[in-house]
């Protein structure tokens, strides 16, 4: 057997282990569901809870999370940028693969560590929960050892990745290809060792002004992005780096535990794992398929009645996955064949189904407006309420887009046809579920009855019922939903410790403030500097993923938004509104190579065209939000 096959073996070995362990996890996480809903039940009925119950859930569910991680190492689930590397010389993108691996070990290696020094001094001062008296050490040394377990998997990746050089290069670009992987093990030697100090130019970077060196350090994010890095080493390794060249090893260190420590146990990111839920669920369940042939019946009449009823379906369906991948994946597969098959333009056919799919990440409950929150501090339950008339703007200005196009060229699409009664009726009745389920988690939400935890407890567990209950959980399916589940947990979580590690040195180097001063200085107004950060997002939207946009620029943009005067709730949504934008503008917007997977009969400029009247009323609708904040603050000033 060769090395190449032994290794492959194992790694297939590990990816089948791991996978059990997340679905452990993932089982873990609809008990915690159950149990939140439980509770709910006595507060409302009996007027009494569980006592502690929350700080045990809350603790536990931590470690489901880190149960998932290990899987997502498995399947190499992270964002990296591939500008460069697909331009590359063959022997060039191989080095930079193994050096993005090896980065990505060293980020993955330090977060368990610290969190593991991190769980021994909880040990150490018997830290206990407040209400019942627990240990709390345990359960961060589980969350340490699961993370630790990433280890061994990325070290997998690694040879993999050697083993590829050594099997597919000769000569001298052989060993020159190891030289940047080698290079970085040299630096982390010196971390591990306390020794900077020896690293060349270290005087040089200490004796720096706090923002030229923040301008250097995010010079160096840059630069690895570009060459491929996974996101989340690109901001985890610099953000370590820089804090440890500016103040020591130990404290830089201790950052990284305690943020990574305070996120797997964050009350406002508990939300999150159960709305991903609700929304696999959802999916499995066949509410897509549901919300899409309601939204068609009611829509027989109009011409391009597909097309119309793609963008309701995809906002109804949205409200269920919180996604805009996922919502343009969906119904990529459901509403595409149908619209091919009557003939419709494959520009808008494939125009509506792209731009539908932004409205996952706008319509609540959203992952985008979740990210916000976590980076920025605000309340999730305000987000979602704030995004429902902006949500409600966006999807009737998609449907005037849609209707002005047809009315302009009416051989886009085929003319409508009567309303048949009893068919809309019977859609209608199917689709009761869906909009129960959204109605329980937004009004729940609105109203205050329950926490936004709770809210998502209730979906969480109001999905999983509907597809039990419609027998959509065999098959595989369950599996399925739990590999999905698992993905997104596993890419945003080492996200958010990327994020949070990068954010602390752009904090301690006073960029926010400096940038303030900067931009106040050019004299343009508070709406000249709101249009300015609009139109980065949109560059940015270009070349990167929406949850990339994010944590690079929330910690940034947010304190100068509000130094402004400006609502931070408000700014989540155009955030939102801005970064989903750049799902489908050209030339890399992920919803645009999304269904150029699925439509592999449309070319790519096709689909650029389909989404340009989409993108044209995406600038209207951000206008309107910027000149008229209300549509996002009228509501939440209502709770």
């Amino acid at each position: 057997m060769s090395d190449t096959t032994a290794v492959k073996r194992i790694a297939r070995g590990a990816e089948q282990g791991t996978r059990y362990l997340a679905a452990v996890g993932v089982v873990l996480i609809v008990l915690i569901a159950f149990l939140t809903l439980f509770d709910v039940g006595l507060r409302s009925l009996f007027s009494t809870t569980i006592r502690g119950l929350n700080e045990i859930l809350i603790l536990s569910l931590g470690v489901a999370i880190a149960a998932c991680l290990p899987s997502g190492a498995a399947r190499a689930v992270h964002i990296s940028l591939d500008l460069l590397t697909a331009r590359l010389p063959g022997h060039a993108a191989r080095a930079l693969s193994l050096m993005g691996t090896v980065l990505l070990t060293l980020f993955l290696l330090l977060v368990g560590i610290e969190v593991f020094q991190l769980a021994a001094i909880y040990d150490q001062r018997d830290q206990a929960s407040i209400i019942l008296g627990w240990q709390i050490a345990p359960f961060y040394y589980a969350m340490a050892i699961l993370l630790l377990l990433c280890l061994p998997i990325q070290i997998l990746h690694a040879v993999e990745a050697g083993i590829e050089i050594m099997r597919t290069d000769r000569g001298w670009w052989r060993p020159v290809e190891f030289v940047p992987s080698l290079l970085i093990l040299a630096i982390a030697g010196l971390v591990c060792f306390d020794a900077l100090a020896l690293l060349p130019g270290y005087e040089w970077f200490r004796s720096l002004q706090a923002g030229v060196a923040a301008l250097v350090f995010f010079g160096m994010m840059w630069g690895l992005m570009v060459l491929g890095v996974p996101l989340a080493a690109c901001m985890g390794i610099v953000g370590f780096l820089g804090t440890a060249i500016l103040l020591a090893v130990g404290p830089a260190g201790t950052v990284v535990g305690s943020e990574a420590g305070k996120f797997f146990t964050s009350e406002t990111l508990a939300v999150l794992p159960l709305f991903l839920l609700m929304g696999s669920f959802a999916s499995v369940a066949g509410l897509s398929a549901d919300i899409y042939r309601f939204a068609n019946e009611l829509m027989r009449p109009m011409r391009g009645a597909l097309a119309h009823a793609t963008i309701a379906g995809c906002a109804g369906f949205g409200a269920l996955t919180g996604s805009s991948l996922a919502t343009a994946a969906t119904f990529g597969k459901v509403a595409l064949p149908e619209m091919q098959s009557r003939n419709y333009d494959k520009a808008l056919a494939t125009g509506s189904v792209a731009a539908g799919g932004t409205l996952g990440s706008l319509v609540p409950p959203s992952t985008a407006l979740i990210l916000f929150a976590l980076l920025s501090e605000q309340s999730i339950g305000q987000l979602f309420v704030a995004a429902i008339i902006p949500a409600a703007l966006a999807i009737a200005l998609y449907l005037v887009a849609i209707k002005v196009l047809l009315t302009l060229r009416p051989g886009l699409a085929p003319e409508g046809s009567p309303i048949d009664p009893t068919a809309l009726f019977a859609a209608a009745k199917g689709c009761i579920g869906a909009f129960v389920l959204f109605g329980a988690v937004i009004g729940s939400i609105y109203t205050g009855i329950v926490t936004d935890a709770e809210a998502a407890s209730v979906g969480a567990v109001g999905a999983f019922l509907f597809a039990l209950f419609r027998g959509r959980l065999g098959g595989g399916q369950l599996w399925a939903v739990m590999a999905e589940t698992t993905t997104t947990i596993a890419l945003i979580y080492t996200l958010i410790f990327g994020a949070v590690t990068f954010s602390f040195l752009i904090a301690f180097t006073q960029v926010p403030a400096m940038l303030s001063g900067w931009i106040i200085g050019m004299d343009i107004g508070p709406y000249g500097v709101v249009a300015l950060l609009v139109l980065v997002y949109l560059v940015l939207g270009m070349v990167m993923d929406s949850y990339a946009m994010m944590v690079i620029t929330v910690p940034i943009f947010l304190p100068l938004v509000t130094q402004m005067g400006f609502d931070p709730v408000w700014w989540g949504v155009v955030t939102v509104i801005c970064v989903e934008m750049g799902m489908i503008t050209p030339p890399f917007g992920m919803n645009i190579f999304m269904l150029s997977s699925i439509a592999k009969n449309v070319h790519i400029t096709t689909i650029y065209r389909g989404v340009a009247p989409f993108v044209l009323v995406d600038l209207i609708k951000v206008a309107a939000l910027i000149l008229f904040p209300a549509l996002a603050l009228w509501l939440p000033s209502h709770m």
